[in-house]
């Protein structure tokens, strides 16, 4: 169902974020006299000044079914929400900005990327390379930008997926990429294995190329049968790397040394944005010192700077142990204080603990709904000397700079994710910022 099919529809749009509010002025510029109902939990303070609009409160979403023929929901509204069910049950067809956008004719080529941890990262390379090499590249998706505010005019477009958008997706992109499976998001899906399902959809689209991670467990655990012409990445006979070097099987791409991001995962991610560019036809090399100068995004390892002798590092939008655990070894050996804590999606900390563990320069400040069960494990390692807990954002990073020493590095990465506090990791991330220029 692509946006034309809409025309005759009787349209409700459910949540009310910048994907919802942008899917609005998509359908209100294509169709300015039909009414348009829309639906969110609460009545919102940006609700559209649109005589042809009828809000409807969540709650009562089951009395005014009768009114409605699609319901475009947005991806934080979860596929397995008890209303889901009643209104396809009532006809009512369930769709998303994500699967109208991917319904869409177009002559571009379209890259999408979706995994447990790396997808923005792996996303912004990309498009730094094809932009670098003059091609019109627009990126959108999960990474911010939503996909039916994109121009129509690019020849590539690198979409971010989550977990939320690639459930029910069933238009292929030309490329698919998968990074990894980690446990996540078990409030939308229910369970890891139906997270794990949802991932996979994307391979399942039908993609003309599929890219997958030769080192990833859960990926070799549960795609038993790759897709036929299936690419491989962190593969010794394809696109790889080590400590030092990245390679095309034995040939070298390029001297990790040169890269300006920092991290293994990185050069991982790098792995993968080469692989596509391998399956686009592309010079590796070319596409390497390229990808050399890319500096990386906000919120992800970026450097705040050196206050009152120690370095502050945002990474606010690792929301997973393994992220955690990635952006630690980018530093190894260094004196790290790490904030973590944040929403709990029955997530494993044990990884990161025995990381932990072994690496006595590390000293942790734990907060929010999984700070007591990060703070318990690493106590229940014999590493009681190592955590505070804190009581808050401010109040952990005053206790970092107590704590840490001079020339050591004070990190946000909380391991979790931000809503039981925070609107998003962008937030959180900000005002990490504020307060620790406000440790002088």
């Amino acid at each position: 169902m692509n946006l034309s099919d809409l025309e005759n529809k009787k349209l409700a749009i459910w949540g009310l974020g910048k994907e919802g509010l942008e899917s609005y002025r998509t359908l209100r510029a294509l169709f300015p006299a039909k009414p348009l109902s829309l639906i969110n939990q609460n009545r919102p303070d940006n609700l559209p000044d649109d005589e042809l609009v009828s809000f409807i409160l969540e709650s009562e979403l089951k009395e005014q079914i009768e009114q409605i023929d699609v319901v475009i929901k947005a991806p934080g509204i979860s596929l397995y929400h008890p209303l889901i069910t009643l209104l396809k049950q009532q006809d009512v067809t369930v769709t998303s900005a994500t699967k109208i956008w991917f319904a869409e004719p177009r002559e571009a080529t379209t890259i999408a990327i979706t995994g447990s941890n790396g997808k923005s990262t792996t996303c912004a390379f990309l498009r730094h390379i094809l932009s670098g090499l003059e091609h019109k590249t627009e990126l959108g998706g999960n990474i911010g930008t939503p996909l039916l505010s994109l121009g129509r005019d690019a020849e590539y477009y690198v979409v971010e997926l989550s977990s939320y958008q690639t459930a029910d997706l069933t238009d292929a992109p030309d490329i698919a990429v998968l990074l990894n499976l980690f446990p996540e998001h078990i409030q939308w899906h229910h369970s890891h294995e139906q997270y794990f399902k949802d991932k996979r959809n994307l391979i399942r689209t039908g993609a003309k190329v599929n890219i997958l991670n030769h080192t990833d467990p859960k990926t070799n655990d549960l795609i038993t049968q790759p897709p036929k012409g299936t690419l491989w990445f962190n593969d010794p006979k394809a696109v790889h790397c080590d400590a030092k070097d990245i390679y095309d099987g034995n040939d070298i791409l390029g001297s990790v040394k040169d890269l300006t991001l920092p991290g293994e995962h990185n050069r991982e991610n790098l792995c993968a944005a080469l692989t596509v560019c391998q399956a686009l036809g592309f010079d590796l090399k070319e596409c390497f010192d390229l990808a050399a100068s890319y500096t990386g995004l906000a919120h992800r390892l970026e450097n705040i700077g050196t206050i009152a002798g120690r370095t502050y590092v945002n990474d606010s939008i690792s929301t997973t142990p393994e992220a955690t655990l990635a952006a630690l070894k980018s530093f190894e050996g260094q004196d790290i204080t790490l904030l973590a804590g944040g929403q709990d999606r029955n997530q494993s900390f044990s990884s990161l603990v025995q990381y932990i563990k072994t690496h006595p320069k590390v000293k942790v400040i734990t907060a929010y709904q999984t700070g007591p069960k990060i703070y318990q494990n690493l106590k229940n390692n014999g590493l009681a000397s190592s955590v505070i807990a804190a009581t808050d954002l401010n109040d952990a990073v005053v206790k970092a700079k107590n704590i840490t020493p001079l020339g050591g590095i004070v990190l946000l990465s909380p391991a979790a994710p931000s809503y039981d506090a925070f609107e998003n990791f962008e937030q959180r991330g900000g005002l990490f910022q504020k307060y620790s220029k406000n440790t002088k």
